[in-house]
C-alpha cells in the first residue's frame, strides 16, 4: 500500500474497511461507503486549500475549474489505477466471477475511502500528505491561463475539455550546447501519446515551445 499512501496505520482495521467493497456480504454489514463519503469531503478541502495557496491571483471560477479537473471521477480512477489500487480491493467472489476487474467507480470510491481512513487514523496532516502524494504531479502540472500568450495554459484547457480533466505531461530531454549557450529541450504528451517537442534557453521556454507545437498538431 506504500504506493497509495505513505501513512502507517495505527488502526489497521480502518484500512481494511476502506478496501472492502459493498458486494462483500460481511456479518457486520460494514463496507467502504461511509469512509468514501468522508474521504470525498477531506479531498475537496485539501485540494481547495492547496490551489488557494498555489494561485493567489486566481478568481473563484478558475480555482473551481482546477479543482474539478483534479477530483472528477475519471481522474480519481486513473490515479487509483496508476497506483495499483485494484490489486488490494476486496470484493465478493460472486462479483469477481462476473467482473474480473474493478470498475472505475469502485476504484474511485475506494481511493476516497482510503483518504477518509487516513484522516480518521492520523488527522488532517496525514490526509494532506497522502493526497499530495497521490495528486502532487497533477497539481504541479496545472497552469492557469491568463490569455492567449500562454501556450501551456491553452493546451491544458484543451486537454481538460477533451480528455476528461487529464493534464499534459512534460518531460525534459538532454540539454545541448556549452554552459554559456545552453539549449534545453522538452516533449509534451497526453495519455501516453507525444503531442509535440520544443527547445529554448530555459526549461520553461522549452516546455512552452513544446506546447506550441502540440497546439499546431491538434488544431
Amino acid at each position: 500500500m506504500e504506493s497509495i499512501t505513505p501513512h502507517s496505520f495505527k488502526d489497521a482495521s480502518l484500512l481494511q474497511l476502506a478496501l472492502t467493497h459493498s458486494s462483500c456480504d460481511l456479518e457486520s454489514g460494514e463496507n467502504n461507503q461511509r469512509l468514501e463519503f468522508l474521504g470525498d469531503a477531506v479531498l475537496d478541502l485539501v485540494i481547495a486549500e492547496t490551489l488557494y495557496a498555489k494561485f493567489p491571483q486566481a478568481d473563484e471560477g478558475a480555482l473551481d475549474r482546477c479543482r474539478a479537473s483534479l477530483v472528477n471521477g475519471k481522474s480519481l480512477a486513473r490515479i487509483a489505477t496508476s497506483h495499483g489500487l485494484a490489486a488490494h480491493l476486496q470484493v465478493s467472489e460472486a462479483h469477481r466471477q462476473h467482473h474480473a476487474e474493478p470498475s472505475k467507480a469502485m476504484l474511485e470510491d475506494a481511493l476516497e475511502a482510503i483518504i477518509g481512513a487516513v484522516y480518521l487514523d492520523g488527522g488532517t496532516e496525514a490526509a494532506r500528505e497522502t493526497i499530495l502524494h497521490l495528486f502532487g504531479y497533477q497539481i504541479d502540472a496545472i497552469v492557469l491561463s491568463t490569455g492567449s500568450i500562454n501556450p501551456k495554459g491553452k493546451l491544458q484547457e484543451w486537454s481538460q475539455k477533451h480528455h476528461h480533466g487529464e493534464v499534459p505531461h512534460y518531460e525534459e530531454l538532454p540539454a545541448e550546447g556549452p554552459d554559456h549557450d545552453r539549449r534545453y529541450a522538452a516533449t509534451v504528451s497526453l495519455a501516453g501519446k507525444e503531442l509535440g517537442r520544443g527547445s529554448g534557453h530555459s526549461k520553461k521556454a522549452a516546455e512552452a515551445e513544446a506546447a506550441k507545437a502540440a497546439l499546431k498538431t491538434i488544431a
